[in-house]
């Protein structure tokens, strides 16, 4: 059964179209919707999901169930309000990432455990009981984000002569989280600066020492014992950012395989249960 499942950001959004059954594996098609200056959010979502409609069309497979995860209550009153010719369900993103981490044994069924989702406009730190499937407490912070992460190496770059855009500064923060050495070329021709992982730890130090704290904090305001630390959203892939969690908060830190994905692939293991 083939079904859609969307994890909506302030940036845009990830669409997935996969089967109910194997969420987990690689999609049989993606898409990855970024806003565009004055386009609203439910506008994106429609977007990414007309795209992966049209693919399972071409297919000759129809698309049984579709659901969106969302993370503010107004962005779901958007979405609902969205004229719409393919309607969706619409889920809480804890509630979907908590879902998928379940479907693939990361988190047990008992006890509790602190989902950190790491955006490009902030992080979300949530505390929740696994038993029950509900939040003990949460919180966001828009002081460590995605973003701020790229301007930091942006400005890096741009000290040792190297200008550069947003999308490759993004894609250089990427591969430092899983290589050790970068070759930073400017986007006008100009300048040349070997960026190693060790440079991208240092300029990000501040920005992670403040995230661990918030997740130290959380965590106490919850009065709860966590046995891990799950990152989730594509800030996950920062490598240091987990290290830093397991050395200072020494609770077990585990992130994914293709973390940013993880909110599309709970909303498409959820789209049937909301749809029937």
């Amino acid at each position: 059964m083939l079904v859609v499942g969307v994890g909506a950001g302030a940036h845009g959004a990830r669409a997935i179209l996969t089967y109910l059954d194997s969420p987990h594996r690689a999609p049989v098609a993606s898409r990855t919707v970024r806003r565009r200056h004055g386009q609203t959010l439910a506008s994106t979502i429609a977007d990414g999901v007309s795209a992966l409609h049209s693919i399972a069309s071409k297919l000759a497979v129809p698309v049984r169930h579709s659901a969106i995860a969302y993370r503010l209550s107004e962005d779901a009153d958007a979405i609902t309000a969205h004229r719409s010719p393919r309607p969706s369900a619409l889920v809480h993103e804890t509630a979907a990432q908590l879902r998928y981490l379940r479907f693939t044994g990361t988190v047990p069924n008992h006890g509790s455990a602190v989902l950190c989702d790491m955006g490009s406009t902030g992080m979300t730190v949530s505390v929740v009981d696994l038993a029950e499937g509900s939040t003990i407490v949460s919180r966001r912070t828009s002081t460590y984000c995605g973003d701020d992460l790229d301007h930091l190496v942006r400005r890096h770059l741009a000290s040792n002569g190297v200008r550069t855009d947003v999308d490759s500064s993004r894609s250089m923060k990427e591969k430092l989280s899983v290589g050790g050495v970068v070759t930073a070329h400017g986007t006008d021709g100009e300048g040349r600066h070997v960026f190693t992982r060790k440079d991208f730890e240092d300029i990000i130090a501040g920005p992670v020492r403040y995230a661990t704290m918030v997740v130290d904090q959380t965590i106490a305001m919850s009065g709860a014992t966590p046995s891990t630390i799950v990152l989730v959203g594509g800030g996950a892939n920062v490598s240091s950012i987990g290290a830093s969690f397991e050395r200072h908060i020494e609770l077990r830190t585990q992130v994914p395989e293709h973390p940013e994905l993880v909110s599309a692939r709970g909303a498409a293991l959820l789209s049937a249960d909301q749809q029937g």
